[in-house]
This record gives C-alpha cells, structure tokens and sequence, in this order.
C-alpha cells in the first residue's frame, strides 16, 4: 500500500513539473526577437537594436538615439517586469544618481532622477535590478566609491517610489575597485559578472555565485572569493560591461562584454560552467548594452516607430 502511494505521488510530481515546463514554454513562445538598448559614447542616450537570434543585431532608427533622457545617458539596463519595462541608468560620470523610467513599449518612457547615495561617494555606476519574485521587490544595485575605490551597493524596493538615500547599503566590498554587476538566476543559484579591479589590472569580467541575493544571509557569497572565477575564454582585456541573455525557447545563455576601443564580444553556455566564444555583429560604436524578449507586435511596433536598415 505505502508502494502505490509513493508511486501515485511521484506520478503527480512529474504531472506538475511537466505543467510547469509547458507554461514556461508556452510563455517563451511568445517571444520572437530581442532588443538590445544600448549606448553610444559620442551621443550617451539611448540607442535600440533588434535581433532574431541574440547574434546578429540590427539598429533601429539608423543608429541614431532614439529616447533623450535630458541628461547624459550611459549603461542602459531594461528588463520587464510584471508587463512592465523598467530601465535604469547612470547620468553622465560622476553623479550620486541613478535614473529609473517605466514604459508599456520602449518608446514612450516616464521617470526620472533617484538619488542613491550622498555626494561624497561620487557617483552611481551601471544601475541594474533584479525582480526577486519570492520577496515581490526589486533589488537595485550599482557602484559607489567608498574606502577609496568602488564598491557595489544596492537597495531594495517594491515600487520604485519614495526611495531615499538611507535606504542603500554596502552589497560587497573586495577590496579594490569593483563595477557593472549583472546578476542571472539559474537552477536556484544567482550568477553575479562584474568587472573586478582597476582598468589597468586587466582581470577583465568575472563571476561569482550565490544562492542568495540578500547580503544579511550569511549564505550570500558575491565578494567572498577574492576576485571570482575567470570563466570567459580569450576575453579581450581591459573589458567591462557584461550582459546576459537567455536564448528563447532554449536553454542556453549568451554572455556579452565590452572591451575597451573594440567591439562586444560574446560567449555561450548552458551550464555556466562551460563558456565558448562566438562570432557575433553588432551597432557600430555600440556600448554597455542589455538585452530583452519581445513579441512579434512590440518588435512591429518599434520597428515602426523607429525604422531599420533592413526595412
């Protein structure tokens, strides 16, 4: 009796597990294309550019900006969230602000200016979030100076409203200048690529791993382990920026960096543990880019808005 029971609860579990994976592809299906925004050192706004197979990129609008912030636009990071675009961003160089905008479309945008931290930790580098759905927050974080180099903070927030200096806290320190974290979930554990030290130390991008986004569990490990691994073959070096996309429909992952005075280079894996480097085009002067699902009505729609080469 106890043998049946076990096997009728074992049948239900892969019944639900195979739900699950058919929502979840059901979901990607959706998705046809990618969007990649992007900035330009020269204009430093925000730049879009679309691709069938997160290889190949296409610019809309002749590679032209295609939204003014009204200030100085750099490292633009978009992700849905809930059916919402979010994006955030740095302003200029040295600024104790990020810039957080909501859009339905990647065209018309609302936000604006959030201050981050006090002046005297100069500046709020390479903004990004992540949506951790079981706390229902975002977690924002960024690179402000403090002990003389850079160090990633963050804060947690459920609306992006009412944010205050107070509420950013040290999310780790390793010592020596640390910037441009993007964080992936993956079979339960977050993948964290930033790039580690100084420009002229050439370490290039590099990962951590942890099984927790909340620095306050003693579980969390980002900075833990010196500089990371260095798990990205023949990356050009120095090199900074580093993206993460999920090919839709598989599962597999590309990887994207910024070397200095060349073009993005990528990388794929389907384990993050092994990574090879691939072959891939993208805008001319195009920078710190991020990367994003979209359906074939939202990709119509930019393109008709905005145009492209191949139109």
């Amino acid at each position: 009796m106890m043998r049946m029971k076990y096997i009728v609860l074992l049948i239900i579990g892969f019944m639900i597990a195979g739900i699950s994976a058919q929502a979840k592809s059901k979901k990607e299906k959706k998705y046809v294309a990618y969007i990649m925004p992007y900035f330009k050192s020269k204009s430093e706004k925000l730049h879009l550019a679309y691709s069938y197979d997160a290889r190949n990129w296409t610019a809309l609008n002749n590679n032209e900006p295609v939204f003014d912030a009204k200030a100085r636009l750099r490292d633009p990071f978009v992700n849905r969230v809930n059916g919402k675009f979010h994006m955030v961003h740095t302003k200029g160089w040295d600024h104790p602000t990020i810039y957080h905008w909501e859009s339905d479309d990647m065209i018309n945008w609302k936000g604006g200016a959030i201050d981050v931290v006090d002046a005297s930790m100069k500046r709020a580098w390479a903004p990004e979030f992540f949506y951790c759905e079981k706390e229902k927050l975002f977690y924002v974080y960024w690179a402000s100076v403090k002990n003389g180099h850079n160090v990633m903070c963050y804060l947690k927030t459920k609306d992006w409203k009412n944010i205050t200096k107070d509420q950013s806290a040290l999310y780790f320190d390793i010592g020596t200048s640390s910037i441009d974290l993007t964080i992936v979930k993956y079979n339960e554990m977050y993948y964290g690529f930033y790039k580690a030290a100084m420009t002229e130390d050439k370490l290039g991008n590099r990962l951590y791993v942890s099984p927790t986004l909340d620095p306050n569990d003693p579980a969390f490990t980002f900075g833990k382990n010196g500089y990371g691994k260095e798990v990205l073959p023949n990356q050009s070096k120095p090199t900074e920026g580093p993206e993460v996309v999920k090919l839709i429909g598989e599962d597999k992952w590309l990887i994207y960096g910024d070397p200095f005075g060349s073009a993005l280079e990528a990388w794929e894996t389907t384990d993050f543990k092994t990574f090879t480097k691939i072959k891939v085009t993208t805008p001319k002067d195009s920078k710190h880019c991020s990367f994003i699902p979209v359906t074939a009505k939202e990709l119509k729609k930019l393109k008709k808005a905005y145009g492209s080469s191949n139109d």
